[in-house]
């Protein structure tokens, strides 16, 4: 049986895979396909504790990355993609026992000795749910 933590990454995987030429999950390298996305474990901690259930912080960081002619086209798919991102993974609240999720920190990067013109961002998010305690399969 999958877990409560599980499930969300599936539903993670489903969101942030469409409208991308590259999707992975905890990815092994660098892009080869533009745009893409890549979705990273952060791991998670226990924000409260009840009788007999968890509540999780579970940390993401999802990564973006687009090619353009440089300047602010190549910007402008890189706002693009993160306005993209957003949507998708906000949308999930609600849905496989996710009861919130916090967007944080946007970091955006260029890639300067790139042999063409590519900008990246890294986005952390924080995603509540439950589990019973000793049981994260059950909420």
């Amino acid at each position: 049986m999958p877990s409560i933590r599980g499930d969300a990454f599936l539903a993670l995987d489903a969101a942030l895979s469409p409208d991308v030429n590259e999707y992975e999950r905890m990815p092994s390298s660098d892009p080869a396909k533009f745009p893409a996305r890549h979705l990273h474990d952060s791991g998670q901690s226990v924000i409260e504790r009840e009788a007999q259930n968890s509540r999780y912080d579970m940390e993401i960081t999802v990564e973006g990355f687009v090619q353009g002619n440089g300047g602010a086209d190549t910007h402008d798919k890189l706002n693009d993609l993160y306005a993209d991102t957003v949507t998708r993974v906000m949308a999930l609240v609600g849905l496989h026992n996710i009861e919130a999720i916090e967007e944080g920190t946007l970091r955006p990067s260029v890639a300067p000795l790139a042999s063409v013109r590519c900008m990246g961002f890294a986005l952390d998010f924080a995603i509540t749910f439950a589990t019973r305690r000793g049981d994260p399969t059950q909420i």
